[in-house]
């Protein structure tokens, strides 16, 4: 299933050069069906109920995905026979809503690892609120286990993000989002996540940026070779 996703990459790719504002629409309106899909990789624990909540904040300004409000979150309902064993994942549209279905992979294969501590400890989870260390050490682990699927998922969500925010606010919020995904992602929050853009990555949006050619940065991933780290979710 994960080499299925790999290769709508390619298609992906083709529609950022030719099609975008198509694909920004195709992707809101099949964001359901696409998170679905990758859920659906990964049944849920023994005896829970997982419940799955998609929205935007009710604030009176539009949030973009490099924005401090454009969390997700996976948070424990309930953890006891009486009160029953319930977790509600959060996805916040935001960040993830124009997003193809290749690009969601990393962010929702995140959420369902939380959904698996969750699970697995709840009181230790639970702790993680008030607990910065451990909420970071939930982050670290989550991270690692994202890493087993091919690095092409982390490279389409970046790629995506900043192309996004350049047709919708321009080169200023492209480079937020850039330097969100360079410089301030893996602090956000507890800490413990790992860095969104490599440095080359970066490079390659700065010189796309100084030619004024978002085309630049977009071949620049057309450009790296395939590496599938596992055959499995």
């Amino acid at each position: 299933m994960v080499n299925e996703f790999i290769d709508q990459i390619e298609v992906s790719r083709k529609k950022l050069k030719e099609l975008r504002m198509l694909f920004w629409e195709d992707n809101k309106r099949n964001f359901k069906k696409n998170v679905q899909k990758i859920i659906a990789l990964t049944p849920p624990p023994k005896d829970w109920k997982v419940y799955v909540s998609a929205s935007n904040f009710l604030f009176d300004k539009n949030i973009f995905p490099f924005d401090y409000d454009s969390w997700s979150s996976t948070n424990l309902i309930a953890a006891t026979d009486k009160q029953g064993y319930e977790i509600m994942v959060f996805l916040n549209k935001a960040r993830l809503e124009f997003l193809s279905l290749p690009a969601l992979v990393h962010l929702i294969s995140h959420e369902l690892i939380h959904v698996e501590q969750a699970a697995k400890n709840p009181e230790r989870y639970l702790k993680s609120i008030v607990d910065d260390e451990i909420a970071k050490e939930g982050e670290i682990e989550a991270e690692s286990r994202v890493r087993n699927l091919s690095d092409k998922f982390r490279e389409q969500w970046v790629l995506e993000s900043v192309v996004y925010c350049y047709d919708f606010g321009g080169w200023s919020f492209a480079k937020k989002m850039a330097d969100f995904f360079h410089g301030e992602l893996e602090n956000l929050y507890g800490g413990g996540y790992d860095k969104g853009m490599t440095e080359e990555e970066y490079q390659a949006f700065l010189k796309a940026m100084k030619e004024k050619e978002i085309d630049i940065f977009i071949e620049f991933f057309n450009g790296k070779k395939e590496e599938v780290k596992s055959e499995g979710k």
